[in-house]
């Protein structure tokens, strides 16, 4: 398992009129293995570019990100990326995505069949794997894509939103569910969110970040005793919930009035 450390990481753009943007700027972060972060700021403040960074799907503009010591130039399969709008090829079976992410990290095709079969009962659609996107519930196709980002054994997993374009009980449940992966896989887990109940639930640590130039101005270690899974409405009744979200929520407020 591997560590992410991130140092002084920037991001510089030219919007459409061509004047230049900061997007992040001295960002500082280090997330140990097996640890599960969420990240959390008001809009526009570089949360999805600080992960599209980490991922190799945007360049830097200064900086260092390194894993396990090895520096990241582009992407790679000790990454796996679960978008928010699911990022399924709408003209392939939930299987054969799941085949096409094994092709493209240069997955042996004997070992194919073994990862699409585990990692579709882990996320509990074994029975859809021959279901087209089409075919399936927003839920269901999330679920494919975090399947998707299982089946190449990355060393951390990098979600952006995952759950920000579904309805509030579906979101619920597949918070649950996420819950109940970690947990069991001890994975690496980088995870941007607008739900401070959601940051809160999953995380071991919370990041607040800044507005525009994003960096990060607060932490919250999340003292909740693990594993929650199958407890998430004990949880979010607890006073100790509470005070978290009461702290977070008067953090963000401070950023958004700053932005």
């Amino acid at each position: 398992m591997a560590v992410l450390s991130i140092a002084n990481l920037s991001k510089t753009f030219l919007d459409r009129r061509g004047n230049e943007v900061e997007a992040l700027s001295g960002f500082d972060l280090t997330v140990q293995p097996g640890e599960f972060i969420t990240v959390v700021g008001p809009s526009g403040c570089g949360k999805t570019t600080m992960l599209r960074i980490v991922q190799g799907l945007e360049d830097r503009s200064g900086g260092s990100i390194k894993l396990d010591e090895r520096e990241i130039t582009g992407p790679g399969p000790e990454r796996g990326f679960v978008f928010q709008q699911y990022g399924l090829l709408p003209w392939m079976t939930a299987s054969q995505n799941i085949a096409f992410a094994l092709d493209a990290r240069g997955v042996p095709r004997n070992e194919h069949e073994d990862r699409i079969a585990n990692t579709l009962q882990t996320v509990g659609l074994s029975k859809f794997r021959n279901h087209y996107p089409r075919q399936m519930s927003g839920g269901m196709q999330q679920r494919v894509g975090i399947a998707r980002a299982l089946a190449i054994d990355p060393d951390i997993l990098l979600l952006d939103e995952p759950f920000g374009a579904l309805d509030a009980l579906t979101r619920e449940v597949l918070q649950e569910e996420m819950l109940t992966l970690s947990e069991t896989m001890q994975k690496t887990v980088l995870f941007v969110t607008h739900s401070i109940d959601e940051a809160i639930m999953l995380a071991d640590r919370v990041v607040v970040m800044s507005a525009r130039p994003g960096r990060i101005e607060n932490v919250i270690h999340v003292d909740i005793e693990r594993p929650r899974a199958g407890r998430a409405e004990e949880i979010r009744e607890s006073r100790k919930f509470a005070e978290y979200r009461r702290v977070l929520w008067d953090l963000l407020m401070e950023k958004k009035e700053a932005a």
